[in-house]
């Protein structure tokens, strides 16, 4: 999938595809909206788009790196969901831990946070300094339905995308 089989945001399309071609992508991004929207998809495009061999503004879907994160299987995109309700502060430590390694063979780290509304307090706290100082080669999305269930201090710290609803 590339931007262009994702349907509606256009205008959120549009501010992801100039950061890209710039290669000026925010290290720390916010993606929000209703459910169905989109967000993952759109998530994993841009780790697509930024680990691309043959684009740099877009996911060309037929180069090694596209086809392995499609599959699930590129070392370099880590995706975490919540577990038993909740993202837990052992996956934001494994995060951490991976976010200061150099990409395997990807030229990004991506990794993507879903449901980030349920992270409790302490796991929210842990990625602040990721957050904060980010190395350039790593990059994190988090996706969330609320983003008002947030900690301030984390949305404070990231580029903030507002998803709106697909027409008919």
């Amino acid at each position: 999938m590339a931007f262009k089989d994702i349907l509606g945001n256009n205008r959120v399309k549009n501010i992801l595809k100039k950061a890209l071609k710039r290669d000026r992508c925010p290290n720390s991004l916010l993606f929000f909206g209703s459910e169905g929207v989109g967000k993952k998809d759109m998530a994993l495009v841009v780790a697509k788009a930024m680990n691309c061999f043959q684009m740099n503004d877009d996911a060309c879907e037929v180069c090694e790196s596209c086809r392995a994160i499609n599959n699930g299987r590129f070392p370099d995109v880590m995706v975490f969901s919540a577990l038993k309700e909740t993202v837990k502060i052992d996956q934001m430590r494994q995060l951490k831990h991976a976010a200061y390694l150099k990409p395997m063979v990807g030229r990004k780290r991506i990794f993507i946070i879903e449901e980030a509304e349920k992270m409790k307090e302490e796991a929210s706290n842990s990625l602040l300094k990721v957050l904060e100082e980010p190395p350039l080669f790593s990059h994190i999305i988090l996706i969330t339905k609320n983003p008002y269930l947030l900690l301030p201090t984390l949305k404070s710290r990231c580029q903030v995308l507002s998803f709106s609803p697909i027409s008919r």
